[in-house]
């Protein structure tokens, strides 16, 4: 697939789908990091205060960001535009 054969709001969703599955992504080993740091630094240290604030907003920003990427996506069609 080339460029040539991708619209401007397929390329959008494209990339939309690509920072959604970053902030996803970065949200599971955030997530992780904060379920085990107890026990790397062998103390009883939890999530506090802004830190709980960073789950819904990188799960968030990403289930937002794959949705919309996804709505633009879908109308792409395979094969149109393509000329011989």
């Amino acid at each position: 697939m080339s460029m040539q054969n991708l619209r401007r709001h397929e390329v959008l969703g494209l990339f939309y789908h690509f920072l959604g599955a970053t902030c996803v992504g970065i949200g599971i080993y955030y997530a992780v990091w904060a379920a085990t740091r107890s026990i790397f630094y062998r103390s009883l240290s939890l999530v506090q205060g802004w830190e709980w604030l960073v789950f819904p907003f990188l799960f968030g920003l990403g289930a937002v960001l794959w949705t919309l990427g996804s709505i633009e996506v879908k109308e792409a069609k395979p094969g149109y535009g393509f000329k011989r």
